[in-house]
């Protein structure tokens, strides 16, 4: 009993930390939370008295880390992730292997790390933490393209981390007792024992989560409850994640794709919006005291008398680790310029390298480590990993604001703002009325009741319509832009539906690829540069079913007029066009 009231002391002084962080972050702007908390617990540790481990990597790895990738899964835009996924397999994997190697033949000449050791240091200290990132990106407003590539990228890279981790870990084990000669077994057989590590955790985490998730999204339609839906969220994200991690797959890769699937709301009709609603907000709650726990821990249990003994050290490996980022992401995204559908723009690029974070994943492995190691080489670990974790998100943290200023790439625009404030009320009524109408169907309310209700909400509806309207009529860049990112959601949609005809064998595989390829085309024109306020340029080539239309001489009579994009579309007769929708 003495050991959980300890326990609960311990937490009740973290969450005691944070609310003064937060009561400081409230009043000043320029304070971030994330970071905030981690600097309190610094000071704490520096100038307070010592204060016993509040966390053990074991917490943070089997109990904190599953509900933060289950919560960015379930809120994550999947159809975003989805469209960007090339360029971030590219950064997750082979760019987080490439880092690795480079912070090994780095490692082995600057601190005298056998080889299998310089490859676990790489392995520890590689892994990017989103969190303060993203939440900074909140703020800033930044590009939906970049905070998903950002958010995604950290996501899988903790996957691998983790596999890669325990297969060198291994290989460390199975050395003799001291670690820092512990034999290398063939760079060779060391890769492919890395590569299938990979590939089955990969395999088995995206079957296992997303089957675990279609499950659940059933379960969830049939209950229709709310309080059932998160339970069962919650059993499907830490079920999954324990099942995979005990079988030596990806418990992060199958936490992910679980709660991908289940977050799909148009994937799944049958669950009703507020069920959504009601599992988003309990992760996110989870999510908030999650990263609280972690950030004011890395904080508290930072070895402050390490950080000073071997400051030198720590110095060196802050710009390996930076270097080894930046000799990552150029070329690689240079490489998927080249031969990728959508190329990433080089301010992007500098975002992505800026936001190289070690802190979270990186902090649990080497706790871990720690009390596999030496003595001697666990606190050189310990020292260097924790030195890299602390500035990465104290000066990463809080130049990122300023970078994103100088790179043009904010949208802190009041109009902006304006917009999508209107834009997110009519999704919400819109939603509203859709339950009224299902309810009403369903003989759940009177008549009379479902009159008085919808009554409401369609004349804030048509008021909401009237001023977004008249707010993109009145501000020609606004409706460009919101132009620019209908037109590319429009794109990817009919990219997917000519991939699942083809599939489905509705469509010649020849003639799909050449569809494909058009649409492909028209998506570089909307994403290629997204920092670009220019209109798309209409298409310079025919698009293929043109072509074969015009080869086969066939007159359809669909008529030869060109439609000003800019001009409203004409006047329809139709009954599509009554419910004055925009």
């Amino acid at each position: 009993m003495a050991g959980i009231e300890g326990q609960l002391w311990a937490l009740l002084a973290l969450f005691g930390i944070a609310a003064a962080v937060g009561v400081l972050a409230a009043q000043h702007a320029r304070i971030q939370y994330t970071i905030g908390l981690v600097v309190t617990g610094l000071l704490v540790s520096a100038v307070g008295p010592p204060v016993p481990d509040p966390i053990t990597s074991e917490f943070i790895l089997l109990v904190l880390l599953p509900a933060l990738i289950f919560r960015d899964a379930v809120t994550i835009d999947a159809g975003a992730l989805r469209a960007n996924l090339a360029p971030i397999l590219l950064l997750a994997v082979v760019g987080f292997c490439c880092s690795i190697a480079l912070v090994a033949v780095a490692g082995r000449s600057l601190f005298g790390f056998s080889l299998v050791v310089a490859v676990l240091f790489g392995t520890i200290l590689m892994p990017t933490d989103p969190v303060s990132v993203v939440a900074i990106f909140e703020t800033l407003d930044v590009p939906d393209r970049l905070a998903v590539l950002v958010e995604g990228e950290s996501l899988l890279n903790d996957g691998v981390a983790i596999v890669v981790y325990s297969t060198v870990l291994g290989v460390v084990e199975a050395g003799p007792s001291s670690a820092d000669s512990a034999p290398f077994q063939g760079s060779l057989e060391l890769a492919l024992d890395l590569g299938s590590g990979i590939v089955v955790a990969f395999v088995g985490g995206v079957v296992v989560g997303a089957a675990a998730g279609y499950l659940a999204a059933a379960v969830v339609a049939f209950a229709d409850d709310r309080l059932t839906a998160v339970i069962v969220s919650v059993l499907t994200a830490y079920g999954v994640y324990l099942l995979l991690h005990q079988f030596g797959a990806s418990g992060v890769i199958g936490t992910l794709a679980a709660g991908l699937v289940l977050g799909l709301e148009d994937g799944h009709a049958d669950i009703a919006p507020e069920i959504h609603f009601s599992i988003g907000f309990a992760w996110d709650i989870a999510a908030v005291l999650a990263n609280t726990i972690v950030f004011v821990s890395i904080g508290l249990i930072t070895p402050v008398d390490l950080l000073a003994t071997y400051a030198p050290g720590i110095a060196v490996a802050v710009v390996l680790a930076l270097l080894a980022r930046a000799l990552v992401v150029y070329p690689l995204l240079e490489l998927h310029a080249r031969w990728g559908t959508q190329p990433i723009s080089r301010p992007f690029q500098h975002v992505l390298t800026w936001s190289g974070i070690h802190a979270s994943v990186s902090v649990a492995l080497v706790l871990d480590a720690r009390e596999q190691l030496p003595a001697a080489l666990g606190d050189e670990f310990t020292a260097l990993l924790f030195g890299v974790a602390a500035f990465t998100l104290v000066v990463n943290g809080t130049t990122m604001p300023r970078l994103v200023s100088w790179l043009d790439l904010g949208r802190d625009d009041p109009r902006r703002r304006l917009y999508d404030a209107l834009a997110g009320r009519l999704h919400g009524v819109d939603a509203a009325l859709e339950t009224a109408d299902a309810l009403f169907a369903d003989d759940e309310i009177p008549e009379s009741m479902y009159a008085d209700i919808t009554a409401a909400y369609r004349a804030e509806r048509a008021t909401l319509v009237d001023a977004i309207e008249r707010l993109l009529r009145e501000y020609p860049a606004l409706r460009d832009h919101e132009r620019r990112r209908s037109e590319r959601r429009i794109l990817l949609a009919e990219h997917e539906a000519i991939k699942r005809a083809i599939q489905r064998g509705e469509i010649r595989g020849d003639v799909g690829e050449r569809l494909l390829a058009d649409v492909e085309r028209d998506l570089d024109r909307v994403v290629t540069d997204e920092r670009s306020a220019r209109r798309p340029a209409p298409p310079a080539t025919p698009p293929d079913w043109q072509e074969l239309l015009d080869a086969a001489s066939v007159d359809l009579d669909l008529g030869n007029e060109v439609v000003d994009p800019d001009r409203n579309p004409p006047e329809s007769d139709s009954e599509d066009s009554a419910d004055g929708s925009p």
